[in-house]
């Protein structure tokens, strides 16, 4: 079977979460069938991009004009996976061509757009909305990433949504390695930016409440790279009187990444709204003890591994933040819950039900355009 991905999210400068999970998804397929083939679309006016280590992949790029009427997608997507002999398409960002020639399986992430102000204009929350409802009346299945998202999806386009099925992202375990400490003080892992639902100021305040009889503690916020969003959550921290304990890598590699998970006390992920939480499973395959939102789909991936806050009540989670810096024992039964927890969400699971489904999605009969 020939598959034509929709690998825009993989095949850009900076590959972030949505592009890493699509890469080692398909590593793992093609590991389970090394008989598939694999055609990579990607925008060529995205710039210099990773190429990705994918055997029996080859990669396909090419510019459309007519951003506003979203022609890459809707025309030169299914014209080019035509074109290159494809079986199927997985559209795996959300949204998909209004109609194509052939089977469409399509992903969807999560419905931040349509669900949260996260800064988002009117252009890109119509764009988005258009887009998924696009896919959801061309694909013969789609995919969720969680519970939350495929609730979502019934909630809000309940008369559109063909077959859905929850594949949760997996995770891998890891590898012994010890690395290098990337900060020599104790510190609390986070991951932040501009967008308003990543908490960053809830996220520094509490840990400055937390934290306040323990100076040798440091914060350290992955995932803040724009300047702009750097001067102002050191603004934030500075008015906390924290400024000097607070450490902004701003983006990093995935080859550095690990060592950040190792070495921290534990996790601070207090996101208003998430269609999966990576960085909560990443945490716990390397053993940090998790405190998280309970909201969306965050709670689905920590389960009972992590303490569970109400990112609403701030009394509330400077009194877990606090104990899990004090309590040992406390950080060491959440580090081995964790681990197991981890254990549960494996890439050659969720390889293995993407495969059957793109497998039923080929054989199942055209749908009628709508």
């Amino acid at each position: 079977m020939r598959i034509g991905i929709d690998a825009s999210s993989l095949l850009c400068p900076e590959p972030r979460g949505e592009g890493k999970t699509l890469l080692r998804l398909y590593q793992e397929i093609a590991r389970l069938r090394p008989d598939f083939e694999f055609v990579l679309f990607g925008d060529a006016s995205a710039g210099k991009v990773v190429l990705p280590a994918l055997p029996n992949a080859r990669i396909v790029t090419f510019s459309c004009p007519g951003f506003r009427w979203n022609t890459w997608e809707n025309v030169g997507l299914p014209w080019q996976a035509w074109r290159a002999g494809c079986d199927v398409l997985h559209a795996t960002s959300s949204g998909a061509p209004r109609w194509t020639p052939l089977p469409v399986v399509m992903t969807v992430h999560d419905l931040i757009p349509l669900l949260f102000d996260d800064g988002q204009s009117l252009q890109e929350r119509t764009r988005f909305a258009v887009r998924l409802r696009n896919g959801l009346r061309a694909a013969r299945a789609v995919i969720a990433v969680s519970q939350h998202t495929q609730d979502d999806l019934l909630r809000l386009f309940s008369e559109h949504v063909p077959a859905i099925q929850v594949v949760p992202w997996g995770g891998d375990p890891v590898t012994g390695t010890v690395y290098p400490r990337p900060v020599l003080d104790p510190y609390v892992l986070a991951f932040g930016g501009g967008a308003p639902r990543k908490n960053t100021e809830f996220t520094i305040r509490s840990f400055a409440q937390a934290a306040a009889d323990h100076v040798d503690i440091k914060l350290v916020i992955l995932g803040v790279g724009r300047a702009v969003d750097q001067r102002r959550v050191m603004q934030i921290a500075a008015a906390q009187g924290i400024a000097d304990r607070l450490v902004l890598p701003g983006f990093i590699s995935e080859a550095q990444l690990p060592a950040y998970y190792q070495h921290a006390l534990c996790l601070s992920y207090l996101s208003l709204y998430e269609g999966f939480g990576l960085p909560v499973l990443e945490a716990m395959s390397h053993g940090v003890p998790v405190l998280a939102s309970a909201r969306t789909s965050i709670p689905e991936v920590v389960g009972e591994a992590g303490v569970l806050v109400n990112p609403d009540r701030f009394t509330e989670v400077v009194t877990a933040f606090r104990e899990l810096l004090e309590d040992v024992a406390l950080r060491e039964r959440l580090r081995k819950r964790g681990v197991l927890r981890s254990s549960e969400f494996s890439w050659e699971r969720c390889a293995k039900s993407i495969i059957a489904i793109l497998t039923a999605a080929v054989a199942s009969p055209k749908k009628p355009r709508a």
